[in-house]
């Protein structure tokens, strides 16, 4: 199935953006370790397929894997940061100061969709700390996981949607940040900032956010970037990408977004 164009554009147009002040991930598995990935223990020590035989008479071909490796979700963009001069990106640049999954979605998003971005983080973050059984063990003592466990590295889910029901924010205890209009953060142990693009007020430090806006927004956003000189920081490469995207779109492929 074809993806949506947005996130295709909004994919490579970080990844642009980013390029420069760290590493960017497009499509990265998370756990980003293959031995990770197990999403199910039936049973670590085979009781279940002893049970099984017990009450079927000894029938050899009953097994149930002690173990089951799923598939890694992906996350759109991961990107680690190695230098701590963003200034010229503006206000994203103070977002991305640490590790972080940036999820982009073009719609407004429902509990679902904000459950499934949190969700992603999490696991990162568990695989970050230890608390994901490795593959090739059964058991992970206490004393074990703390001896073990890294340093705990901040890292940060930064969701931009162009809009959001007000309940939505409710629900999740997200309050204002920064002291800027559109930027929510969720509690602090969830290290989540939610940017609501139609929100943002119009200056040059959004710009590069609203460009990922819907609508007014993003026509507005635009033009403000076709006003700029085009020896502006970033603004040749953010151009060429809005090209690269109305050529994706014209192809008339790319679902509503044509």
């Amino acid at each position: 199935m074809s993806r949506p164009a947005f996130s295709i554009f909004a994919q490579q147009y970080l990844s642009v953006l980013l390029s420069n002040f760290g590493t960017v991930y497009l499509n990265e598995p998370i756990p980003r370790d293959a031995k990770l990935r197990i999403f199910k223990h039936p049973s670590r020590f085979n009781w279940g397929t002893e049970y099984l035989k017990e009450i079927t008479h000894g029938n050899n071909q009953i097994m149930i894997s002690p173990e089951v490796i799923g598939e890694a979700e992906l996350v759109d963009i991961l990107f680690e940061p190695s230098t701590e001069n963003r200034a010229s990106l503006g206000l994203l640049g103070e977002l991305v100061s640490v590790p972080c999954i940036i999820e982009t979605l073009r719609w407004a998003p429902n509990v679902w969709e904000l459950q499934d971005c949190l969700r992603h983080w999490l696991t990162w973050k568990a695989e970050a700390s230890s608390s994901i059984i490795p593959l090739n063990k059964t058991t992970v003592g206490t004393s074990e996981l703390e001896s073990d466990r890294p340093e705990d590295v901040d890292k940060t889910l930064l969701i931009i949607v162009p809009s959001i029901a007000s309940q939505h924010l409710q629900g999740f205890a997200a309050r204002p940040s920064m002291n800027i209009a559109g930027i929510y953060e969720l509690a602090p142990v969830l290290c989540t900032t939610i940017v609501v693009t139609s929100e943002l007020p119009q200056n040059i430090s959004t710009l590069l956010l609203r460009l990922l806006g819907r609508g007014i927004t993003q026509r507005t956003a635009i033009m403000e970037l076709l006003a700029l000189d085009a020896n502006h920081p970033h603004c040749a490469l953010v151009r060429q990408q809005l090209r690269q995207w109305y050529q994706l779109l014209l192809s008339g492929k790319m679902l509503k977004e044509s």
